[in-house]
């Protein structure tokens, strides 16, 4: 094994700089400073779910209103409300999808979604017709 040698020694330097205070100094304003714009963020609205929610909704009414008017014996109107309510339908569960991917009220949409898909009138045809199946064994 061998011996190192002498270690030189290197007296440790202080930087002023780092010291003591900065003096003051007075730095002169940028001539053309380059005002960059200050994004803001966009807060996004709940009025989409909201309007796929009322969608829903007014599904549920047009699909109710064409039962009992359909019930009542006038099959025209019954049947155009049922179509109307189809439409209806639709609509909120598009609309609903806009809200859930965009963010524009997913609470909202994720309700319109479900309310608008099972007061549709074809779905409750088929669930009706299935559920007369499961009783008959048909």
């Amino acid at each position: 094994m061998t011996t190192p040698g002498e270690v030189e020694r290197v007296p440790i330097k202080v930087v002023p700089y780092y010291v003591q205070d900065e003096p003051d100094v007075e730095v002169e304003p940028d001539p053309d400073p380059v005002v960059e714009p200050v994004e803001t963020p966009r807060r996004r609205t709940r009025l989409v779910g909201i309007g796929a929610a009322v969608l829903a909704l007014a599904t549920v009414a047009l699909t109710a209103a064409a039962v009992v008017i359909s019930s009542g014996g006038d099959f025209p109107l019954g049947t155009f409300l049922a179509y109307v309510a189809i439409g209806t339908s639709a609509a909120a569960v598009l609309v609903a999808l806009v809200a859930i991917v965009g963010g524009f009220g997913r609470r909202w949409g994720i309700g319109a979604l479900v309310v608008g898909v099972l007061a549709n009138p074809l779905v409750l045809l088929t669930v009706l017709n299935w559920a007369e199946r499961l009783q008959t064994g048909a």
